[in-house]
């Protein structure tokens, strides 16, 4: 690890100890009353500005009332995603919504970019395996003025013919461009090949068939079939009321009907059982480099495991710069992570390497590191080998120090805090459940991060993807890549 970025993680350290002594005697398990005058002041300070409002149609609002700032953040979130979306309509829910982001029936697009520009304002579509959303973003004096409109593009869409091809070329270009980039086309193959057989396999972005397939009327006939009232809820941050702000959308979003659609099926877990597997495609615009991706199974938010999984992959994030960059210089970039999916997966990422033949040795070294109970120093002046690898349990609470500052990082903004909502809306069914993770991040023991490696990565079932130029993917063996070796 460069020696700027083991500065940070003290510094960071010190910065953030004061967290962790707060809640070291606090148990990811504890239940708020069980917790009561345990918790650090991060949460007990942010419980209570959380509120719900459910709108006369069932809806649910879950608010966070916050006056650290003047932006208000708003957004209608729509259960399904890939989930409920057939492959031959892939892409719909975000062309859906992109267009629905531009105009409505009764607000059209000339009036709309022309009060979001006036007011410094945003409405964006998002959408994902699971979920798509259409937020508004806006100064506090501006917000009465947008919410009728942000309301009207859900309860009126226009889909005028304009607004729904521009939103349809937006979207079969951002589809194109990833084919012509090498890592984009990486990422975009290890997804196809470790999704297959499971509903992720539907694309949210879509493909160039099924966007070319969709139409006007078949937006209009998507939105009339999908956006029920009981695969709906929407979350607030700013300076709300949110008995006011609930009053407000009763006679737009309390209008949408309720098509009694039930829950989403949930995705199955992802398989932990089969042998490595290595595919390869040659790219004409990599030449003399190589992309490789290797995906695996992981633990979902809410498991047991998840925050030990998470500090895992942290820690053998920076293993794999120090090995695979710094020690041998055969890669621009190396690293290794979770995301936050019901049905969860991580990646181990080699960003530009020309040394195939020797590219998984190298991870490999740094797994056998990581299995030894060693990970990256937080403290250079350790005499011998200490001072590059230190033991596990002598670094976690440095660690455990770094990932809590990126919580921090990540509520600087109100949309920030909204998207964090989403997420503990999709994974616990709380809106506030996030402002726990300081707690369950504090309560990780080292022993936990160990078993948590050997569990997911050295023992998983990993999906590997080379993309570059034909000479170097040539020098990749698949029978390195059927598991790890790590003596």
């Amino acid at each position: 690890m460069k020696s700027n970025n083991v500065k940070k993680m003290l510094s960071i350290a010190f910065i953030v100890v004061a967290v962790l002594a707060g809640i070291s005697g606090v148990s990811a398990q504890d239940s708020p009353k069980a917790a009561a005058g345990l918790e650090p002041p991060f949460v007990r300070d942010n419980l209570p500005s959380f509120f719900t409002y459910t709108l006369k149609n069932g809806v649910p609002l879950y608010v966070k009332r916050s006056g650290a700032n003047r932006v208000r953040a708003i957004s209608l979130v729509l259960r399904g995603g890939s989930l409920a979306t057939p492959p031959a309509e892939a892409g719909w829910p975000k062309l859906a919504f992109s267009a629905m982001a531009r105009a409505s029936a009764n607000y059209p697009y000339e009036t709309v970019t022309a009060l979001l520009d006036a007011t410094s304002s945003s409405i964006s579509a998002t959408s994902q395996f699971e979920y798509s959303a259409l937020s508004l973003n806006v100064l506090d004096k501006y917000f009465d003025q947008l919410l009728p409109i942000w309301s009207d593009m859900i309860v009126s869409p226009g889909f005028a013919r304009p607004d729904f091809d521009q939103a349809r070329s937006e979207v079969e270009l951002a589809i194109q461009a990833k084919d012509q980039n090498p890592w984009s086309v990486t990422n975009k193959l290890t997804n196809e090949k470790y999704f297959e057989g499971h509903p992720y396999s539907t694309n949210p972005d879509g493909t160039e068939i099924s966007i070319a397939g969709a139409s006007v009327e078949s937006m209009k006939t998507w939105y009339a079939g999908n956006v029920s009232a009981d695969r709906i809820f929407i979350v607030a941050v700013g300076d709300f009321d949110a008995q006011a702000l609930g009053a407000a959308l009763e006679s737009t979003i309390g209008t949408l009907p309720n098509l009694k659609l039930g829950p989403v099926p949930l995705a199955p877990p992802f398989s932990r059982d089969s042998p490595g597997k290595l595919f390869t495609e040659d790219h004409d615009q990599s030449k003399g480099v190589a992309y490789l991706r290797g995906d695996f199974a992981a633990p979902a938010p809410g498991a047991s495991d998840y925050m030990a999984a998470s500090l895992a992959t942290k820690l053998f994030s920076d293993l794999l710069f120090s090995v695979v960059r710094d020690k041998y210089g055969a890669v621009y970039t190396p690293s290794a992570g979770i995301r936050a999916f019901s049905a969860n997966y991580g990646s181990i990422s080699i960003y530009k390497t020309s040394a195939t033949d020797k590219i998984k040795a190298y991870i490999d070294e740094a797994a056998a590191i990581f299995a030894s109970g060693r990970c990256v120093s937080v403290d250079p002046g350790r005499p011998g080998e200490e001072a590059k690898y230190m033991k596990i349990a002598d670094a976690l609470e440095t660690y455990k120090g770094m990932f809590i500052n990126e919580y921090f990082d990540a509520v600087r903004t109100n949309a920030a805090i909204a998207g964090l909502m989403i997420g503990s809306v999709m994974a616990a069914g709380d809106p506030s459940d996030w402002v726990r993770d300081i707690v369950r991040i504090a309560a990780v023991k080292p022993e936990e991060v160990q078993v948590a490696f050997s569990k997911y990565l050295l023992g998983g079932s990993f999906t590997w993807v080379a993309v570059g130029d034909p000479g170097l993917l040539a020098k990749l063996r698949a029978a390195d890549f059927a598991s790890f070796k790590t003596r």
